[in-house]
């Protein structure tokens, strides 16, 4: 079996939608814990100032701005951080996506191949497995088909002799044949 290639990818959004999902899943679920862990600092920050300091209410007033600015900008990167880890999914779903096609046309040779350090490894080498059985499977159901056409050919020429015999012959072929038709549930 030849080692299968090694994929490259050179498109960041190889599944658009499910990796825009996955970065509005991420960017709202921090964005959330930010407006919520930050307001609730914030309020009693601001609190404790105008209680307690009067005077740097004026000073927690324009550090406003600088929090605001820092609050885009993590955000911002939070953006990024999320297109990363949604490239990290769906390239690899994208691969198996390509490869069940692949696989679905009959090329039971075809291996899934994913970068090294991408998500889903274990999944690969199921899938990789299960192709793998399948092949096996195939390759038995096809030696036997083999054997009784080879068979069916004997008796083919027999026939013109002694039809009885080739009768017995032919009713013997009857299990094997039924279980080569058992051998995968369709």
């Amino acid at each position: 079996m030849a080692k299968p290639e090694k994929f490259q990818r050179r498109t960041i959004l190889v599944k658009r939608q499910l990796q825009f999902k996955i970065v509005g899943l991420v960017f709202l679920s921090v964005l959330c814990a930010v407006l919520i862990i930050g307001s609730d600092i914030y309020y009693n920050m601001y609190r404790l100032i105008a209680t307690e300091a009067p005077s740097l209410a004026t000073a927690a007033r324009q550090f406003n701005g600088i929090i605001l600015l820092k609050l885009f900008l993590y955000l911002g990167l939070m953006l990024l951080i999320s297109g990363f880890v949604s490239h990290r999914f769906a390239g690899p779903i994208f691969r198996f996506e390509k490869s069940a096609q692949i696989v679905a046309k009959g090329d039971l040779t075809h291996r899934v191949s994913l970068r090294t350090g991408d998500e889903l490894m274990e999944l690969q080498e199921e899938f990789n497995a299960m192709i793998a059985s399948l092949q096996v499977l195939i390759q038995k159901d096809r030696d036997r088909a083999t054997r009784l056409a080879a068979r069916v050919t004997e008796l083919a020429a027999k026939l013109p002799g002694d039809a009885a015999a080739v009768r017995q012959e032919l009713l013997a072929l009857k299990p094997e044949l039924q279980q080569l038709a058992q051998s995968f549930k369709v």
